[in-house]
This record gives structure tokens, C-alpha cells and sequence, in this order.
């Protein structure tokens, strides 16, 4: 009897705790919310990877955009060479043409002349044949002598008394033709530049630009080497660069003093050495150019050779043989690059020596970098 009491509690107790469980379930079930995130171990894109491939799409492209532009501009530089060179021949072509007419009409001119004196001539002679003539007395008289190759006047006849030639009129001069004004052809290197004609192969006047030029020196010591350099540099020339055998002159100047090697105590020891308080300036006085074979090309507008002169340096001359080389910038401005070795003991300037233990050599490399433009009034 007490076991099926305890059965029937126990089921009892089962059934209540469903019906909890039910009605748990019931009143909670509108709150319950299911999250559905992602594996956050998942691998994302590196944004540093992406951005190094990007770059390096754009250097492939540029480089290829670089290397299109360079053959294009080389096959400009070869199709401006051509037709300069053709302009050129044409120049040439036409220069001798010129000078063939110039030849002509100075020939014409000639037999101009000698006919306007034959002219004035013929024209004095009929002058003296007319105031003889009007001289005459009334009665016959025998006529005056007439220079051969004239025709002789008619005398009076017998039933008409002599008449009095009239005056001859006098002649008139024949004013030979003009010859026409010839210039000298511009080639296919003239142009204006700042008022003034720019013409590689013709004579002009050019100034030392000194804010684009420099002139300096390279030395070498026992610790190390060095370079003294200085921008002060003025002057003027006068050159043809298509003239191989150029009687070039000019001047070319530096302040002495202002030559810089970086370190104040040599600089100090340099100005002392040079005696730049009694020498301020080095001079090179240009007296020709010699240009090397085949150094000229018009075309190009380029020249190779040496520049002869004489360097002063702490008032002393020496001569002095520069190779250089000439070119023509962007903004026709011409350049000039040279460089010469030469000795200081030539010139009287002591070589620096410390202690015996630090010794300068005495050969030193002089060099120059020069832009120069022709002058305003050069024609």
C-alpha cells in the first residue's frame, strides 16, 4: 500500500515539474535571440600588400611610358639632325648662287661704267662741234675738224646764206643701274636671342653669364684631395665657331680671393700663397682657337679644340693650351668645358707645405664651366 502511494506521488511530481517546464518554456520563448557571427580566424587582405602592388603597377607603367618617350624623342633628335643637315647643304647651295650674282653684277657694273664714259664722251664731242659751229662766220668757211668716227657737218649751200646751228642740247648723263642690296643668308642657325642675331658659324661678341659659370681647381695633397672653386668669374670673347683657325680674342677674370675649398684655414693659407692683396684677379687673355680634325659640326652646333692664351696668375704670364669643348644649350646660350693641368711653381705661387709631413703636389688641374650669350649690339 505505501509503495503505490509513493509510485503515485512520484508521478505526480514528474507531471508537475513538466507542466513548470512548459510554462517556463512558453514565457521565455519570445526572448531568446540566435547570433550567427563570423569566424573571426578567417585570413582578411594585408591593405600594406595591396598598396606595394598597386606601386608596383604604376613604376611598370611608367617605365614603359619612359621608355616610349625616349625612342620617340630619339627619333625626333634623328629627324631634326637630318633636316638640319639638309638645310644646311641647302644654305651652302645657295650662298654659291649668290655669290655667282654678286660676280655678275659686279661685271655689269663694269660695262655699265665703261658705257656711261663712252656716253659722256660722245656727248662732250657734239658740245664742241655745235659751239663751232655757232662760232662761224656768215661767209663760207671750211668746217672744223671734226675727231674721226664723227659725221662731218653739211656746208651752206649757195642760195641760202649760212644759218647758225642751234646749240646742241646737252647730254644726258646715263645713271647706270643699281645693284640690289645683298645681305648675307641667314642660315638655318640664325635666330633672335634677346635682341640679338645667334649664329654659330659667324663672327660675334659673347658675354660670361657669371651666375651660370664657374672656374675652379683640383689638387692633391698627402692626406687627401681637394677642390678650390669660384663663381666670380666675368668677361667677353669674340668667335666664330665654324672657323677652325679662329683669331679668337677676348678676357676672361676670376677674383682670386674668392676661390673656395671648404675649410676656412686653407682658403686663409691659399689667399696668402696667391697674394691676392697685391693680385686680386687671374687673367686668361684668349688669342686663338684651334679646332681639333673633324671637331666642328654646324649642325650640331659643336666644337672641339684648344683655346690659346696667356694665364696670369699672381702677376705672372705664362702661355697656356686649354682643350675644350663647345656646345649650345636649350636657351642658345653657349657652353664652354675645359680643363688643363699646370704648375704652380710656373707662376711663382709656393707650394703649401706643413711640417714637411703634409705636402701639396705641385701640379694642379685648372678647370672652367662657361655659359656665355652674344652681346645685345652684335649683328
Amino acid at each position: 500500500m505505501s509503495k503505490n502511494l509513493l509510485a503515485a506521488f512520484g508521478l505526480l511530481t514528474l507531471v508537475v515539474l513538466a507542466a513548470t517546464a512548459v510554462a517556463g518554456l512558453l514565457i521565455v520563448k519570445d526572448r531568446v535571440r540566435i547570433v550567427v557571427t563570423q569566424d573571426e580566424t578567417g585570413e582578411r587582405p594585408d591593405p600594406t600588400a595591396l598598396l606595394r602592388d598597386d606601386l608596383q603597377t604604376v613604376g611598370k607603367d611608367v617605365a614603359a611610358l619612359t621608355q616610349a618617350l625616349g625612342e620617340n624623342f630619339e627619333r625626333l633628335a634623328g629627324a631634326l639632325e637630318a633636316a638640319a643637315d639638309r638645310r644646311h647643304a641647302e644654305v651652302m647651295a645657295l650662298r654659291q648662287e649668290l655669290t655667282a650674282v654678286r660676280q655678275t653684277l659686279t661685271a655689269q657694273a663694269g660695262q655699265d661704267q665703261a658705257l656711261q664714259g663712252k656716253v659722256t664722251m660722245i656727248g662732250e664731242r657734239i658740245a664742241n662741234l655745235a659751239a663751232a659751229v655757232a662760232a662761224a662766220p656768215a661767209t663760207p668757211v671750211q668746217p672744223a675738224a671734226v675727231p674721226p668716227g664723227e659725221p662731218a657737218p653739211l656746208p651752206p649751200t649757195a642760195t641760202e646764206p649760212p644759218t647758225t646751228a642751234p646749240a646742241s642740247p646737252e647730254p644726258v648723263g646715263v645713271t647706270p643701274p643699281q645693284q640690289p642690296a645683298t645681305q648675307k643668308p641667314a642660315g638655318f642657325l640664325g635666330f633672335q636671342v634677346g635682341g640679338a642675331r645667334f649664329r654659330f658659324d659667324a663672327l660675334q661678341r659673347y658675354s660670361i653669364i657669371p651666375e651660370l659659370s664657374r672656374v675652379g681647381f683640383d689638387a692633391k695633397s698627402t692626406l687627401h684631395d681637394f677642390s678650390g672653386v669660384t663663381s666670380k668669374v666675368i668677361g667677353e670673347f669674340v668667335a666664330d665657331f665654324d672657323d677652325p683657325q679662329g683669331a679668337w680674342t677676348g678676357r676672361v677674370t676670376c677674383e682670386a680671393a674668392t676661390l673656395a675649398t671648404g675649410v676656412d684655414g686653407r682658403d686663409t693659407a691659399m689667399r696668402e700663397h696667391l697674394d691676392t692683396g697685391h693680385h686680386a684677379e687671374i687673367v686668361f687673355a684668349l688669342q686663338k682657337f684651334e679646332a681639333a680634325k673633324d671637331g666642328i659640326d654646324v649642325g650640331k652646333q659643336t666644337a672641339q679644340g684648344e683655346v690659346i692664351g696667356t694665364m696670369t696668375i699672381r702677376g705672372k704670364d705664362q702661355p697656356l693650351r686649354m682643350p675644350v669643348t663647345i656646345t649650345v644649350d636649350a636657351s642658345r646660350r653657349v657652353v664652354i668645358e675645359g680643363q688643363v693641368p699646370l704648375k704652380l711653381s710656373d707662376y711663382g705661387v709656393p707650394v703649401p707645405s706643413q711640417l714637411g709631413l703634409i705636402n701639396m703636389q705641385d701640379e694642379v688641374k685648372v678647370w672652367i664651366a662657361l655659359r656665355a650669350r652674344v652681346r645685345q649690339e652684335s649683328r
